[in-house]
């Protein structure tokens, strides 16, 4: 409804009588009407509406359904008024309201009332000083002078609440002053926008793009015209649909945001007028006259472009908008062009592909119970148009929200005969920007990082954007902006990331995780039922992710990994292996934090290999100055911030057991990536590899695990773990290994000896017999010491909290018994112990056994 101060006409923004009644109907929650109250309301428009005019809201028509004045004292006695809010939110926690009436009853009047309220009632912000808040609507910081009565609002709509100069979410490059802190932002997304395209993606997506489109053009299998980009957030989506400008294609670019949201590019002029044509079911026309419109306009692809995602061309995309609502709505009927195949062809003749379609934040589509995605689904399978073709991208929709699996499908998708194409997923665009670092050469530079993983974070660095505030985005990006301790999917994320963990691909946490976690899609099963996810190396989400586990505690996010074992979320893997992998981690964030008190902790700085080992054990090891010492590594350096698990690329290793081995490169990068390795199940000897650099090149520590205390320690060990051949496949002279065996003991009753030192082999250096090569080979290194490890307590790291944890990671699976699988609520358990035994027969301890049933004995 709509007012005015002078000659009040209460109004309906709708196009008929029928609109009107489904709008009340529709909103009777919301008014707050009862069922007798909406009749009479309804019954009161039906008897004195006038007849409908048309208005303009701006330059775009609109059709009201207009009610005399004097009717508003019935209007006002049936139309309840509601206590009208102003909503706000902090960072990430859910939002507050303040209500009109006790705004008034505590006489806040302006807005540092306001602000002096909010610091009162918010725990959170009981450090600042109210000269340090500041309040942001949409993309606006509000002025002093601005009125309360201007700032009422729903919860969709929160103020968002800004400390100056802090580390807040939006706050993110830390703009002072009530400038519009958003815009800044927008602006630097702009420039990150701008850097040159670079890799091969491009042209890979569009052969699928052209494949998909003949296959729909032919019907020999009736396709429905549109693709779905399923791919992590900061990956490139957006950016590789408007490279298809250069193939001469002109992108019809919709994209709903929030106002607040400092998203690029921006929300499209009119978005929710465009969304309301599918409510119509008068999408087609929509795009018909768009189309005809681009024509007359006669720009280029690029220019098309542009218009629509640059700030400073909002005015003429506006004009766009409103000149093709302004025709739709002169329109009586479409014209016979409407049904002709042949209708974009016509009007583009030149290009193979001249029109797409592209609707970014797709997921709002589904914001109507799905209603509107399954209305413009309807829609666009009615368009025959050669050369149109529709794009879906989203970076919080999930997969089967848009592809939605066979079985899952509406009733009416699954009545009329039409498929899906499957999900692309290439939007491989990993390094693309790493050709534009600088200060390229060998000496490890952790700003250059920033130009590796995902296109997002070095179209940042370019666009001006600090190395600190880039991997700050990082961590809010894969938590999914989340505070929470406890919640597991943030927590799950930033274990995965870290820690290399493989998620089960048929569960609905892998959705999530790319849909709001950064996580990659690799692949979706034919059925659309499992999506298979992973977290590449990617320096800067692995820092995010790291500071993500930090700032919420080891503790929670063990807990969390233990609950996603006993749901069986998280796959089986070599348990203590994973141990193995979180104390070193954990030794390594320790160490970053001891020595660089005064720098960011952005966890991407290099230690040196005593420092580490320092920090990783309880007690100093005899002896091992004089290895390092022996094997001229005395001053070498290590750090990484996650695990990445090296995966077999040749079929012959999945199939028949094969070895794939590392090569000096491999490492190399590894040691600039700020990684570390997790070796494929089935790799011999050696469970996890880490590099390291010291004065004359690099090496790496080789790390065996051994839990179920099978075998005993012997000097065959120590061979394993230092010779080249078992990581390298092959004899390298002088190449660096240092060898650690560790044997944490959680698998037995009572708890091992925990002792760190260096054992040896003892065994007579020899050399090799073959005389046909220059240069004798020396067929074992220089030194024949490594490190046993033996405990968990030898680990300094892993206080008593940690340490049940870790112990719990070796045996915990899903098991039936489990509270979580009786639960009511979240504290009441049904107690369904015995109910659930009933079903197992066979099980430990039973109360009544078949024996004495059927008296076996």
């Amino acid at each position: 409804m709509s007012t005015s101060n002078a000659n009040y006409v209460p109004t309906l923004q709708v196009r008929d009588r029928a609109s009107a009644v489904n709008f009340l109907k529709a909103s009777q929650d919301e008014l707050e009407l009862e069922d007798g109250e909406l009749e009479t309301f309804l019954a009161f428009i039906k008897l004195n509406s006038k007849e409908l005019i048309k208005r303009s809201r701006g330059k775009v028509p609109y059709i009201y359904y207009e009610m005399p004045e004097y009717y508003i004292p019935y209007l006002t006695a049936i139309l309840p008024k509601k206590d009208k809010k102003i909503w706000v939110r902090y960072r990430n926690y859910d939002a507050v309201f303040f209500g009109q009436e006790e705004l008034e009853k505590k006489n806040i009047h302006d807005l540092d009332d306001l602000k002096r309220l909010i610091k009162d009632q918010l725990q959170s912000l009981k450090d600042f000083s109210e000269e340090l808040i500041r309040l942001r609507k949409g993309k606006d910081i509000l002025k002093a002078s601005t009125s309360i009565a201007d700032l009422y609002n729903t919860e969709d709509e929160a103020l968002v609440i800004i400390i100056i100069g802090g580390n807040d979410d939006e706050s993110l490059y830390g703009e002072k002053g009530e400038e519009s802190v958003s815009n800044n932002e927008s602006n630097r997304i702009e420039v990150a926008f701008q850097v040159e395209y670079q890799g091969t993606t491009l042209e890979t997506f569009y052969l699928r793009l052209k494949k998909f489109h003949t296959e729909w053009c032919r019907q020999i299998k009736p396709y429905a015209p549109y693709l779905t980009i399923i791919q992590s957030s900061g990956s490139g989506k957006t950016r590789l649909v408007g490279e298809l400008r250069t193939k001469g294609t002109y992108i019809l670019y919709i994209c709903k945001r929030h106002e607040s949201s400092s998203g690029y590019p921006a929300s499209t002029p009119y978005v929710e007028e465009i969304l309301e044509t599918i409510r119509d079911y008068k999408f087609g026309a929509l795009l018909f006259t768009a189309i005809k419109e681009i024509k007359s306009k006669n720009w280029s692809a690029e220019e098309f472009w542009n218009i629509q995602i640059k700030d400073d061309h909002k005015t003429e995309c506006k004009e766009f908008w409103q000149s093709v609502f302004e025709s739709l709505l002169q329109q009586k009927n479409i014209t016979s062009d409407y049904g002709n195949e042949n209708f974009v062809k016509k009007l583009f003749p030149d290009t193979e592909i001249p029109i797409v379609c592209c609707i970014d934040e797709a997921h709002e589509l589904l914001t109507k119970a799905k209603g509107d995605f399954i209305q413009w689904r309807r829609q666009i399978r009615e368009i025959s148009w050669v050369g149109f073709f529709n794009i879906l991208l989203s970076t919080s929709g999930k997969i089967g929200n848009f592809l939605p699996p066979v079985t899952k499908d509406t009733t009416s998708a699954r009545s009329h005969d039409f498929i899906i194409f499957p999900a692309y997923l290439d939007v491989n665009n990993m390094d693309v920007l790493a050709s534009l670092a600088e200060n390229v050469g060998n000496e490890y530079n952790y700003e250059r990082v920033v130009y590796l993983g995902i296109p997002l974070w070095g179209s940042l660095a370019q666009a001006g954007v600090s190395l600190k505030h880039v991997v700050h985005l990082a961590s809010q990006k894969i938590r999914n902006f989340s505070k929470k301790n406890n919640d597991y999917l943030a927590n799950l994320a930033c274990m995965a990331c870290s820690l290399s963990l493989d998620i089960s691909p048929r569960i609905a946490e892998a959705d999530s995780l790319v849909a709001s976690h950064m996580a990659t899609a690799l692949g979706v099963s034919l059925d659309r039922t499992s999506i298979l996810c992973t977290y590449p190396s990617d320096p800067i989400l692995a820092s995010g992710a790291l500071k993500g586990i930090i700032d919420v505690g080891w503790e929670n996010c063990l807990d969390t990994l233990l609950e996603l074992f006993s749901r069986g979320v998280v796959e089986v893997e070599e348990r203590g292996e994973l141990v193995n992998r979180i104390l070193f981690l954990k030794a390594y964030a320790d160490a970053v934090k001891e020595y660089y008190p005064n720098s960011p902790l952005t966890y991407l700085q290099k230690v040196s290999l005593k420092s580490f080992l320092k920090f990783l054990l309880c007690k100093e090891i005899d002896g091992l100055d004089e290895l390092f010492k022996s094997m001229g590594i005395g001053e070498a350096e290590i750090g990484f911030n996650h695990w990445t698990s090296l995966s077999a690329t040749n079929q012959d290793y999945v199939k028949f057991g094969g070895v794939k081995f590392l090569s000096e490169n491999l490492v190399i990068e590894a040691y600039h990536r700020h990684t570390a390795f997790k070796m494929p199940l089935g790799f011999q000897v050696i469970d996890h590899i880490v590099p390291f650099r010291y004065n004359a090149g690099y090496g790496i520590i080789s790390i065996q695990n051994k839990n179920a205390k099978k075998t005993t320690f012997g000097a065959k060990d120590i061979s394993s773990l230092i010779h080249p051949l078992n990581s390298f496949g092959e004899w390298k002279k002088d190449y660096k290994i240092l060898g650690i065996y560790i044997d944490l003991g959680l698998d037995r009753e009572k708890a091992v000896e925990a002792k760190a030192e260096l054992k040896s082999r003892n065994v007579p250096q020899t050399r090799s017999k073959t005389t046909e090569k220059k240069d004798d080979q020396i067929t074992k290194n220089d030194y024949d010491r490594i490190i046993y490890i033996q405990g968990v307590r030898s680990f300094k790291c892993c206080d008593d909290e940690i340490g049940k944890r870790l112990s719990k990671i070796l045996f915990t699976r899903p098991w039936p018994l489990d509270t979580q699988w009786s639960m009511f609520d979240e504290k009441t358990d049904l107690k369904r112990e015995d109910a659930i035994k009933s079903f197992l027969p066979l099980v430990f301890n039973q109360k009544q056994s078949l024996v004495d049933k059927w008296e076996l004995i």
